[in-house]
C-alpha cells in the first residue's frame, strides 16, 4: 500500500468496552481499502491474573461493538508505458508515440474518474485527442469533446488513457518529449484536489447511481493525481509488462500422527508489476493485462499445478476482483493450453490445477507498481501414499503486455506472445537478471523476448527435474538462476533418533537456507551517551529456546555452543551460559571455539577445558517422542564490543542440539539440528546529514546542495534543511519462525537548544550564538515530515520546554526550539524511514 495514502484520510474508529469493570479496549484505525458501508463487528477477549493466585489465568469476553466504514475516495495515475507507432526503427520525426497512463480507483466505494482531453507535453511533440480502454488496454475509444467522466469503476478497478504525440518536424536526436496526464506538484498520488486546468480526478456517484455505491459524499473529499511519462528522439521505445509470480508455504500440518497421508500444505501467492525496470535493459514497464485463457477468454491467469502425490484439499478463497478456476486436463497439458472453468468440479481431487484470473468486471489490468495478494492454495497428501515424499510446487503466471494483442497464428486458442513468470525469484517475466528467459527470442537484441520462454508443465515430479528447475530454498523466493525455482518440502516417516532446536516454541524453524539457520534476534541495552564509532560493555542477554524430539523413541537431548560460521563474527571472551531447570553450564569463545568455563569468568584460564565429555553437555534427559522443552541461553558479550549500529551485524551464538549415540565427537552425530542466537548492541540507526537550498539567499556553493554528512557554509537567506534517516540494520524474517526485532516505539528528539558552551559540538541551532539579538535560523513552517506515519510536536523556548504550534520567529519563543517525532507503529528490519525539516539562516 502506498505510504503516503496509508496514514490519510483514515476513518478512526473509538469503541469503549468495559469488561468486568477492569479495562477499555479501543478498535484499530481502519484503512481506507476497507469496503465503505462495511459493517464491522469486534467482540474483545482478554486474559488476566487474580494477584493471590499468580499463575492461574481468567478469560473475559466483552460485548460485541458494531462500526460502519467511511466512504473515502482514491485516485492513483501511473504511468504505464510508451509505445511507438515504428517499433522496428526509432523514435523519429512523423512517428506517433502513445503514451499510456492506468488510472486506478484506490478508495473503497465505487467512483468515477474526469479525464481531461489535453495532457501536458514539452518538447518535440504535440498531442492529439486523447483515448481511454476499459478493457485492459485491448481497444481504446477516443474522448470526444473537452473531457470525459467515465462510467462508475469499482474499488480497486481502473481505465487506461492514452495519449497520442506526433513528434514534430525539426526534433533532434536526444530531444526529450515529456508527457504529463494530470496536474499535482511532484506528480503527487491521491492529493486533495487544487483546481487546475488539466486535472485527473475523482467523480462521487450519486446515490444509488452505481452498483455497492454507499450514500453521502467521501469524507476526504475529491482526490486528484498525475502521472509523467519520457521518450527521447532517436531512441527505440521498448515497452514490456515486468511481472512476478511469488509463492511461500504458509503452513504444514502433519495432524499429529506418523503417517503423511494426513498431512496438509498451504501455500499463499502474489501477483506483482514491477514500477521500474530491475533488468537494466531500458525497459518502460507496461501494466499486466489479460491473455488468452481457454473456456475464460481474455483474462490473466495465475496457475499452480497440484504437486504429485497430493490434492486439492480446499476449493479457496480468491481476493476480491479476482475468481478461483480450475483444470481437470492431464498435467502434461501447459496450463495456458488447458481449458479452465469458474465452477469447481463435484470432487476437487480430480483438479490438475488450481488457478486465478482478473474478474474483468472489476479488474482490466494490474498497473505497474501493485502487488495482488490473498492467492492461497491448500493440497493434502493421497490416502494410501507412504513416506518419503517430496512435495515440489512452482506456481505460473500468464498475461500480456497492455496494449499488446495476444497473436494466435495457429488458431489453438493459446497466445503465442504472452508475458510469463514462474515463482521462487525476484526476477520478473522470466529474466534472469538482465538476460532475456531461456527459450525465447529476441531478434532486434533489445532485451524484449518477442517470443516467451519454454513453457514447462510446471509439475515437477522427479530428482532430475528438481536438479534442473532448482529450489527456492528459503521459501522466500529468494531462489537463482534461469526460470523460476520450486518450492520444496520433504515429507518423511519419523525416525527413531532425531532432534528439532529452534526459537522460543519453534523447533521447527526455518532460516535463509534450511532448518540450521534459524535464529532468534535480540538487542542488549545500549548507554544513551554512546555515538558512532564507540565501544561498550554489553549487558548480559537472555534467550529461551526450544528442542522437539522428532524421534520415535524417547531420548536424551545434549545442548551445546559451537563456532559461528565466520569466527570473527563473535568477540573473543564471549561467555555463553545454557541453562536447563536448575543445572547450567558456562562457555566462553576463545576466538577459534567454545571452552568450558566452570566460573565463566575468561580471565581465570586454569578452570577452562575442552569440550569433550558429556559432563560438560546441559542434557535434557528421557524426552517423550514428539515432546518439546524449554532450556535457556544467556549471551554475555565482552567489553570493548562495538555497537551493531556500526558493523550492520550482530553477534551469532549457535546451539547445536544433539542426540548423543555414543560416536566419538560432535561431528560424528547424525541426529542434530543448529539455532542461533544472535545478540544486537543496537539496531536502530540513525544518520543525520543535511544539505542547502537557496531560499533568499545566494546561489549554493559547491555540493553543499547535495545531501551529505560534509560541513556546509550556508549563506543568510538559505535554507538548511537536515535529514535524519532512520534504519532497522537488524537481519529480517528469512524463513519461517524465526524471532527478529523490530523497533517500536520509536521517538526522534531534535532539540536545537543542547549547547551550553562555544563549540561543544552540540545542537545549537535554536540559539542566539552570534548574540544578534535574533536566533541564527528560524523554522520553515510545513517542512518537517516523516516518509513515514508519525507525530510531530513542536516546542518552543530557550530550553525547548515550552508545547507550540509549527511556527516562524527570530526567537527562541516565537519560533520552534525543538521537534519531536513520535513515529507510528513499528519499524522492521531491513525498513528505513527519513525525518526531514528546514530551518533558514537569519
Amino acid at each position: 500500500m502506498n505510504k503516503k495514502r496509508s496514514k490519510s484520510y483514515r476513518s478512526l474508529v473509538t469503541a469503549v468496552l468495559v469488561a468486568n469493570s477492569l479495562f477499555q479496549f479501543v478498535a484499530p484505525v481502519l484503512a481506507e481499502g476497507t469496503k465503505a458501508g462495511e459493517s464491522i463487528s469486534n467482540t474483545a477477549t482478554a486474559t488476566y491474573e487474580d494477584p493471590l493466585d499468580p499463575g492461574t489465568k481468567i478469560n473475559t469476553t466483552s460485548n460485541t461493538v458494531v462500526v460502519t466504514v467511511a466512504e473515502v475516495a482514491g485516485i492513483t495515475v501511473t504511468a504505464s508505458g510508451v509505445t511507438d507507432s515504428t517499433p522496428a526503427t526509432p523514435v523519429s520525426v512523423g512517428d506517433i508515440v502513445n503514451y499510456s497512463y492506468t488510472i486506478t480507483n484506490v478508495g473503497n466505494d465505487p467512483s468515477k474518474f474526469r479525464i481531461p482531453n489535453l495532457a501536458k507535453v514539452t518538447g518535440p511533440g504535440v498531442a492529439g485527442t486523447l483515448e481511454v480502454s476499459t478493457d485492459g488496454g485491448t481497444t481504446f475509444t477516443p474522448i470526444s469533446g473537452s473531457e470525459l467522466i467515465t462510467l462508475s469503476i469499482p474499488a480497486g478497478g481502473s481505465v487506461q488513457v492514452r495519449v497520442p504525440v506526433t513528434v514534430q518536424a525539426g526534433a533532434q536526436a536526444n530531444d526529450i518529449i515529456n508527457v504529463t496526464l494530470g496536474d499535482t506538484p511532484g506528480d503527487a498520488q491521491n492529493q486533495a484536489r487544487d483546481p487546475n486546468g488539466g486535472d485527473v480526478y475523482t467523480v462521487d456517484n450519486p446515490n444509488g447511481g452505481a452498483p455497492g455505491e454507499v450514500d453521502g459524499i467521501p469524507v476526504n473529499g475529491v482526490r486528484e493525481a498525475s502521472a509523467t511519462q519520457k521518450a527521447t528522439v532517436n531512441q527505440s521505445v521498448k515497452t514490456y509488462a515486468l511481472a512476478t509470480v511469488l509463492k511461500t508455504r504458509s503452513d504444514y500440518n502433519n495432524a499429529g500422527t506418523p503417517l503423511i497421508d494426513d498431512d496438509k500444505l498451504t501455500y499463499g501467492l502474489s501477483l506483482r508489476v514491477e514500477l521500474n525496470d530491475p533488468t537494466g535493459n531500458g525497459i518502460t514497464p507496461a501494466p499486466l493485462a489479460g491473455t488468452l485463457v481457454k473456456g475464460l477468454g481474455t483474462r490473466i491467469l495465475v496457475s499452480d499445478a497440484i504437486p504429485a502425490g497430493t490434492e486439492l484439499a480446499v476449493a479457496p478463497t480468491p481476493p476480491p476482483g479476482w475468481q478461483a478456476v480450475y483444470t481437470i486436463n492431464p498435467v502434461g497439458t501447459n496450463a495456458n493450453a488447458a481449458t479452465w472453468s469458474l465452477t469447481p468440479p463435484a470432487n476437487l481431487n480430480t483438479v490438475t490445477r488450481i488457478g486465478f484470473v482478473n474478474d474483468p468486471s472489476v479488474v482490466t489490468s494490474v498497473a505497474p507498481g501493485q502487488t495482488v495478494n490473498g492467492f492461497n492454495v491448500q493440497v493434502k497428501v493421497r490416502a494410501g501414499t507412504a513416506a518419503p515424499l517430496t512435495v515440489n510446487n512452482i506456481a505460473q503466471l500468464f498475461g500480456q503486455t497492455s496494449g499488446v494483442p495476444p497473436v494466435d497464428t495457429n488458431g489453438d486458442g493459446v497466445a503465442d506472445n504472452p508475458v510469463y513468470d514462474e515463482s521462487g525469484d525476484q526476477n520478473p517475466s522470466n529474466y534472469d537478471g538482465r538476460t532475456i528467459p531461456p527459450g525465447s527470442t529476441d531478434t532486434n537484441t533489445d532485451g524484449i523476448p518477442d517470443t516467451p520462454s519454454t513453457i514447462a508443465d510446471g509439475l515437477i515430479d522427479t530428482p532430475a527435474e528438481l536438479g534442473t528447475t532448482g529450489t527456492d530454498t528459503g521459501n522466500n523466493n529468494s531462489g537463482t538462476g534461469p526460470g523460476g525455482e520450486a518450492n520444496s518440502f520433504d515429507l518423511t516417516t519419523p525416525v527413531p533418533s532425531a532432534v528439532l532446536n529452534g526459537p522460543d516454541r519453534a523447533p521447527d524453524a526455518i532460516g535463509l537456507t534450511g532448518n540450521n539457520d534459524d535464529f532468534t534476534n535480540k538487542s542488549s541495552f545500549v548507554p544513551a551517551d554512546k555515538k558512532p564509532g564507540d565501544t561498550i560493555d554489553p549487558s548480559g542477554v537472555a534467550f529461551t529456546n526450544t528442542v522437539k524430539n522428532s524421534g520415535t523413541d524417547p531420548s536424551s537431548i545434549s545442548l551445546v555452543p559451537t563456532p559461528p560460521a565466520t569466527a570473527t563474527d563473535l568477540p573473543v571472551d564471549t561467555v555463553v551460559t545454557i541453562t536447563n531447570g536448575s543445572e547450567s553450564k558456562k562457555y566462553v569463545w576463545d576466538g577459534t571455539t567454545f571452552v568450558f568455563d566452570a566460573d565463566g569468568n575468561p580471565a581465570t584460564k586454569g578452570d577452562q577445558s575442552p569440550i569433550d565429555a558429556t559432563t560438560e553437555y546441559i542434557t535434557v534427559p528421557n524426552v517423550a517422542p514428539g515432546a518439546t522443552v524449554n532450556y535457556g541461553v544467556e549471551v554475555n558479550l565482552p567489553t570493548g564490543t562495538p555497537l551493531s549500529t556500526d558493523t550492520a551485524k550482530g553477534f551469532p551464538v549457535p546451539i547445536t542440539a544433539f542426540i548423543d549415540d555414543a560416536t566419538p565427537g560432535l561431528s560424528a552425530e547424525t541426529a542434530k539440528n543448529i539455532t542461533i542466537d544472535r545478540v544486537y548492541t543496537g539496531f536502530l540507526k540513525l544518520l543525520k546529514e543535511s544539505r542547502v537550498l537557496p531560499g533568499t539567499g545566494p546561489a549554493v556553493q559547491g555540493t553543499d546542495g547535495t545531501f551529505s554528512v560534509d560541513p556546509k557554509k550556508p549563506a543568510p537567506g538559505n535554507i538548511i534543511e537536515y535529514r535524519i534517516s532512520y534504519s532497522n540494520i537488524s537481519e529480517a524474517q528469512s524463513g519461517t519462525g524465526n524471532v527478529t526485532l523490530k523497533a517500536d516505539k520509536v521517538v526522534i528528539v531534535e532539540d536545537g537548544t543542547l549547547s551550553t558552551t562555544a563549540g561543544d559540538g552540540k545542537n545549537n541551532w535554536a540559539k542566539d550564538n552570534d548574540i544578534s539579538g535574533q536566533i541564527d535560523t528560524s523554522n520553515i513552517v510545513g517542512t518537517a515530515k516523516d516518509t513515514g506515519a508519525s507525530t510531530i510536536q513542536f516546542y518552543s523556548g530557550a530550553s525547548g520546554a515550552n508545547s507550540a504550534i509549527d511556527q516562524t520567529g527570530t526567537t527562541a519563543d516565537t519560533d520552534v526550539s525543538k521537534y519531536v517525532n513520535t513515529v507510528t507503529g513499528s519499524v522492521a528490519p531491513g525498513e528505513k524511514r527519513e525525518f526531514i525539516f528546514q530551518r533558514k539562516v537569519n
